[in-house]
């Protein structure tokens, strides 16, 4: 397993982990404007990778059109290169922003540790 942090600041952070068979993109706290150097560099550990990716936002505690920006950018990277992106239990505050803009249907969501049979679609 490989693994790339980045913690520029404390207000936020974005990982990626690399297994053999998924990548991980963990949010941490604030996704905004100022992590963008960290979702670049996320992105390009992404598309290296090829493997499908769980992004887990379940401790985003803020996100905003950068954030979100970074959200779409990965699912649209998935569909282009044909892997799965899938939410891993999206904390209150993503799915709410992602309702709100009319986005909250292109996701899909799952729990830890559950196969693809058990995956469902974010509902407003």
């Amino acid at each position: 397993m490989t693994s790339t942090g980045f913690n520029v600041e404390h207000h936020g952070t974005i990982e990626v982990h690399v297994d053999d068979d998924r990548s991980r993109v963990v949010l941490h706290g604030e996704i905004d404007g100022a992590r963008r150097d960290e979702a670049s560099a996320a992105l390009a550990a992404v598309v290296t990778a090829a493997l499908p990716v769980d992004i887990e936002t379940a401790d985003v505690t803020f996100i905003d059109s950068s954030g979100v920006a970074f959200l779409v950018q990965i699912h649209a990277i998935g569909a282009d290169e044909g892997f799965a992106v899938r939410l891993v239990e999206p904390s209150e505050v993503v799915v709410d922003v992602l309702t709100m803009i009319g986005l909250d249907d292109r996701f899909e969501l799952a729990a830890p540790g559950r196969g693809a049979a058990e995956l469902t679609t974010l509902v407003g």
